[in-house]
C-alpha cells in the first residue's frame, strides 16, 4: 500500500483502473474503504480511480492539528502533485465534500467536474441542530434518549452522534437499534475505526477545526466547473442544500427520497444512476438470458 509524506502528515492511497482521473474524498470517521465496493470498483472500468485516507483516518498519520477543510485540501493538492494528476473529477461525501469544495475553490483549473454528497457547508450552515430534520432514525432515537446529552441544545449534532457511537463501541457497549448504515458497525475494521476516531477526538484539535467556516457563498456560486449536488431529504445537511439551490439555481441537484446522511452506502444504486450521465458513461446492460 503506497503512501506519500507531505510536510507534517503521511497520506495513504491506492489507485485502480485506467482512463480519465476520478478522485474520491471520504468523510469523518471513515476511510477510503467507504467508496471501494459500490463506487470505485465499478467505475474503475471507465476511470483511473484514486482513493486516499484523510489525515487522522485509515492508514494515514494523525498529526495534532491541521484538520480545517482548507488545510486538508492542501493534502489533496500535494497527493495529486505526487501522482502527476494535473486535473480530475472530484467527488466527496460529508466533510470530504467540504474538502473537495475547498480544493475546487482554490484550484478550479484542476477540477473537471465536482460531485458533492450531503455536505454541511460551514459558511452556509454554521450549526447542525436536531431540528434541522423532522426525522430521527432508530439509532438516533435511542442515542438521544440514553446518552445523557441535551440534544435539543447541541449545535453540532452530527459530530456528537459520531462521538457517542465511537465511545460506545470502544467501551464494549453499543446500540440495540440499527440503521440501514451505522458508522462503526459490524465488520473486521469497526473496532479499529472507532478507536482511531476516539484518538482523533482526544489527541487532536480536529473537532474544533472541522466546523470552521471555509469557502463562502459567492465563491461557491462562481465555481466554473460542472457540479452535481446530491442530498438526502432526511439529512440534517439539507439547510446547506437549500442555500446552495438559492446560490446556483441552474445547477444539477438530486434529492434522495427518505435518504439520511449515509445514503451513498444505503442508496448506492440510485446515486450511481445519477453519476453515470453526469460522468457521461452509459449504464451497463443486464446480462442476456437464453438465445
Amino acid at each position: 500500500m503506497p503512501d506519500v509524506k507531505l510536510n507534517d502528515v503521511t497520506i495513504a492511497y491506492q489507485q485502480m483502473g485506467e482512463g480519465p482521473e476520478l478522485v474520491f474524498v471520504h468523510g469523518l470517521a471513515a476511510s477510503r474503504a467507504f467508496w471501494f465496493l459500490q463506487y470505485a470498483l465499478p467505475l474503475s472500468k471507465h476511470f483511473r480511480i484514486t482513493l486516499f485516507d484523510l489525515r487522522g483516518h485509515g492508514y494515514s498519520s494523525m498529526p495534532a492539528s491541521g484538520y480545517e477543510a482548507v488545510l486538508v485540501a492542501e493534502d489533496l493538492a500535494g497527493l495529486l502533485d505526487h501522482l502527476g494528476i494535473a486535473a480530475c473529477t472530484l467527488i466527496g461525501h460529508s466533510y470530504g465534500g467540504g474538502v473537495a469544495l475547498e480544493f475546487a475553490g482554490r484550484y478550479p483549473q484542476r477540477v473537471d467536474k465536482l460531485v458533492v454528497l450531503d455536505t454541511k457547508i460551514n459558511a452556509l450552515q454554521p450549526t447542525q441542530r436536531l431540528s434541522d430534520s423532522p426525522h430521527l432514525s432508530p439509532f438516533e432515537i435511542e442515542v438521544s434518549r440514553t446518552s445523557g446529552h441535551d440534544w435539543e441544545q447541541e449545535p453540532q449534532v452530527g459530530l456528537l452522534f459520531l462521538e457517542v457511537l465511537a465511545r460506545w463501541k470502544t467501551s464494549g457497549g453499543g446500540s440495540e437499534a440499527k440503521d440501514v448504515f451505522t458508522p462503526f458497525g459490524e465488520g473486521r475494521g469497526a473496532q479499529r475505526t472507532a478507536k482511531q476516531f476516539v484518538e482523533l477526538l482526544d489527541q487532536t484539535t480536529a473537532m474544533q477545526e472541522v466546523v470552521l467556516p471555509g469557502i463562502d457563498g459567492p465563491a461557491i456560486a462562481a465555481l466554473p466547473m460542472p457540479c452535481l449536488w446530491i442530498y438526502g431529504d432526511w439529512s440534517r445537511s439539507m439547510p446547506s442544500c437549500r442555500a446552495l439551490q438559492a446560490l446556483r439555481p441552474a445547477a444539477e441537484f438530486r434529492i434522495v427520497p427518505e435518504g439520511g446522511h449515509f445514503f451513498p452506502i444505503s442508496n448506492a444504486a440510485r446515486v450511481m444512476d445519477w453519476l453515470r450521465p453526469f460522468f457521461q458513461i452509459e449504464a451497463e446492460s443486464p446480462p442476456r438470458v437464453g438465445g
